[in-house]
């Protein structure tokens, strides 16, 4: 909550007048045709702030575990209980998160047990509990970006089997049949997103592009 106030106060100058930096970041994914300002004073925010020091303590927790379980286990333990983050080194990813999504074909399949109704469940009852809602005359804020069209049915689907497909959870992303030509075009239910935003991160080549929806629709958790 803190994090989402220090980035309206960093976003309000460069709104209500025009200022600000201009640049586009892709980090290696698909080209965003959209230029994007920069807010520049919400890293020096967040920094300054009581969120920096909370951080810093588990800065090395999802890191460590590159290297396995066990490993991972013991040292976000000694950081998180013993050193409480001062330890004089930090962990990084080398790649991003959507580089390290392996192919299909070296990958076997998962088949998970049928939900029983009782202490498991369906995805979309789930997402009905979820109470999500957006207004259905809005613009779509998940689309696939401009130079990254024709990842989902030449890459995504075909040598990754569409992982977006399973990494949502809310049944957002879905391929059709094929066609006469053997293609798969995806589907995107925009109206169920719960805003979790692991497609713009982990999708094939970061092809998705996710915004702010129009009226702040998204899940109404009421006993959290």
């Amino acid at each position: 909550m803190k994090s989402g106030m220090l980035a309206a106060e960093a976003m309000y100058p460069l709104l209500t007048k025009d200022g600000g930096a201009k640049s586009v970041a892709t980090n290696g994914a698909c080209d965003d045709s959209e230029q994007a300002i920069e807010a520049t004073a919400y890293e020096a925010a967040v920094e300054s702030s009581w969120i920096a020091d909370e951080l810093k303590v588990v800065r090395n927790t999802h890191a460590a575990f590159h290297h396995g379980l066990l490993p991972g286990m013991v040292h976000t333990a000694l950081s998180t209980f013993v050193t409480q983050g001062k330890e004089p080194w930090s962990l990084r990813n080398a790649t991003p998160d959507s580089v390290q999504t392996r192919p299909a074909k070296s990958c076997s399949e998962i088949v998970y047990p049928k939900n029983d109704g009782v202490l498991s469940f369906d995805l979309l009852t789930n997402l009905q509990r979820s109470g999500t809602a957006h207004d259905h005359d809005q613009p779509a804020h998940l689309r696939v970006k401009e130079d990254c069209s024709h990842v989902p049915s030449s890459v995504s689907i075909t040598e990754f089997a569409g992982p977006e497909q399973r990494f949502c959870p809310a049944g957002v992303y879905e391929y059709t049949e094929p066609d006469d030509k053997g293609t798969r075009k995806l589907v995107i239910n925009a109206q169920n997103c719960v805003h979790c935003k692991c497609c713009s991160i982990k999708a094939p080549k970061e092809f998705i592009r996710w915004t702010v929806p129009e009226g702040g629709g998204g899940p109404s958790y009421t006993v959290m």
